[in-house]
């Protein structure tokens, strides 16, 4: 009898211990969800309407508080990723801002456009550049069986960087629209191009001239086909005729 009312006191003694530990991860979990569900963050929205390809200011701005756990990473919460941006398509009061709704203004002429530059098989970039950087375009072609590799563009401003997936690196440059045909035509069909970054600062402050760049051409080795041999033809005239009896 005794033996029965120690091994019971010992069983509501777990269960009261499992109980209180139940009870208390329980709460933990609540507390932790609550606190998840509480969190915000800051996401940015437009004040009123905007028109496509307008340039946005401070005033256009205002910032929404989102739960974080409904917050895409698409979403954009930092006031640096709306300096100097502007709209690719028209926006309407309480929109919410994402990074693929607008793109960094890029301040060129109006007789220029911007040309892509993407690192490729084609098109090496020696050095890593940034915006505002110089670069020269060296372009090797193939003319009339000939190698020529000659400097097509020089101290042109490398206006935008952007980069891809696994550090891939694509730069974009802004030319005027005739050099724009020209870069893009040897972009398809140029055997390489080559982009070297200028060195602008000068330590002896000397004044570099540019001078127009004389064509490296190399002739491609002709492969030679072997000769055949005219083989003679032998012409073998049979003349028919009576063999005379004498």
């Amino acid at each position: 009898m005794i033996d029965s009312k120690r091994k019971a006191i010992i069983f509501l003694t777990i269960s009261f211990i499992l109980a209180v530990v139940t009870a208390g991860v329980v709460l933990v979990q609540i507390s932790q969800a609550q606190e998840r569900l509480g969190e915000t963050v800051e996401v940015a929205s437009v004040s009123k309407d905007v028109q496509s390809y307008r340039e946005l200011d401070m005033n256009d701005i205002e910032w929404v508080k989102l739960p974080k756990n409904s917050a895409y990473s698409s979403f954009i919460t930092d006031k640096s990723d709306l300096e100097e941006v502007i709209t690719i398509v028209n926006l309407k009061s309480g929109d919410l801002l994402t990074k693929n709704l607008v793109r960094k203004k890029l301040d060129i002429p109006a007789n220029e456009r911007v040309v892509w530059l993407n690192a490729t098989d084609l098109v090496l970039i020696d050095q890593q550049v940034t915006e505002g950087d110089l670069v020269d375009v060296i372009v090797s072609r193939e003319v009339e069986k000939k190698v020529e590799t000659k400097r097509l563009l020089s101290n042109i401003k490398v206006v935008q960087i952007e980069k891809g997936a696994e550090g891939s690196e694509s730069i974009k440059i802004s030319l005027p629209l005739e050099q724009a045909e020209k870069l893009i035509h040897y972009q398809n069909f140029a055997k390489q191009i080559r982009v070297l970054r200028v060195n602008q600062v000068n330590d002896n402050k000397e004044e570099v001239v540019d001078k127009p760049s004389k064509p490296i051409v190399e002739t491609k080795p002709e492969v030679k086909e072997e000769k055949k041999k005219d083989e003679s033809v032998t012409e073998v005239k049979v003349e028919e005729g009576t063999k005379k009896e004498k």
